[in-house]
């Protein structure tokens, strides 16, 4: 709560960096999720969004200044929800609904997993791309290589000189765990053009997996509410706005309490590790590890 104002009060520059990274991805996510429900709707048989000029991947259209702002002011923004008229859909209304709904949150989960099979696969590339020294010739003789891979703990480990005489080293089973938080290996490895567009690969694969979990909570006015209403509930599809006004005080309290973000790392830490396990196995498979 609050990082980004804390961080740029201590460190405006490397806060400003963080920012600008993270943009582009942030804006694309966003406005693939409305644009995605924007064209189920009109697949349902209603137009409005399109009439709209919302059927389109245009930043722009879909941005809420204001929400955006507080994604960094406050770790909770929104974009401008897509206007949908039940009225419209042709067949069975609550179907229609249950797909708008689950439009937006699906497109994230596949840009989630898009760009995570990219990042993996450059820190797969980056692990193979570096000699595999013994243990046995490091405690004999060392090694002249500036990056390698040795035995470090009981653990496989990356080890990259860092020029002042000594080395950095990362266990290989943690960066693949935590490959979307590993930007300086990637720095110091093939430096700073690379981490930079490695850094705007993981703000894009992070706010894609927060922005699926988030939606699914079922809270009016989320998609999560229409998918447990339309599945479970069986009311009318679009909540009171009283019952809207509540759901966005329990939101902010789940968001201020801390609630809300350590539930969204739980998740999302889940979801990093399973997908760095597979990594694992995967580059042990070929030999790499």
């Amino acid at each position: 709560m609050g990082y980004y104002i804390r961080a740029f009060l201590s460190d405006p520059r490397a806060t400003l960096m963080v920012i600008l990274l993270a943009l582009p991805g942030r804006m694309l996510a966003m406005s693939m999720h409305e644009a995605a429900h924007a064209y189920v709707a009109d697949r349902c048989g209603d137009p409005t969004a399109r009439n709209l000029g919302r059927l389109t991947l245009n930043p722009f259209k879909h941005i809420d200044i204001l929400g955006f702002l507080m994604l960094y002011l406050v770790g909770f923004g929104w974009a401008k929800p897509v206007p949908v008229n039940p009225r419209n859909f042709k067949g069975d209304y609550r179907k229609c609904d249950l797909k708008v709904s689950l439009a937006g949150i699906t497109m994230n989960l596949i840009l989630f997993l898009a760009g995570a099979i990219v990042l993996y696969g450059v820190m797969g590339f980056a692990l193979a791309s570096l000699p595999q020294v013994s243990e046995a010739a490091m405690d004999l003789f060392g090694t002249d290589e500036r990056a390698f891979l040795t035995m470090a703990d009981g653990f496989k480990s990356a080890f990259i000189d860092r020029g002042d005489g000594y080395y950095s080293y990362w266990y290989v089973h943690e960066l693949l765990t935590y490959a979307p938080y590993a930007g300086e290996f990637i720095q110091m490895l093939w430096g700073d053009v690379p981490y930079y567009l490695f850094e705007m690969l993981s703000y894009f694969v992070q706010i894609n997996i927060v922005l699926a979990i988030f939606n699914l909570i079922p809270i009016p006015p989320l998609d999560g509410y229409h998918v447990l209403n339309d599945l479970v509930l069986r009311r009318s599809l679009y909540a009171s706005s009283r019952a809207g006004q509540i759901g966005y005080v329990v939101m902010l309290v789940l968001l201020f309490s801390g609630v809300l973000s350590e539930a969204l790392s739980f998740v999302t830490d889940g979801a990093f590790s399973i997908l760095g396990s597979g990594a694992g196995a995967i580059l042990g498979a070929l030999g790499v590890l």
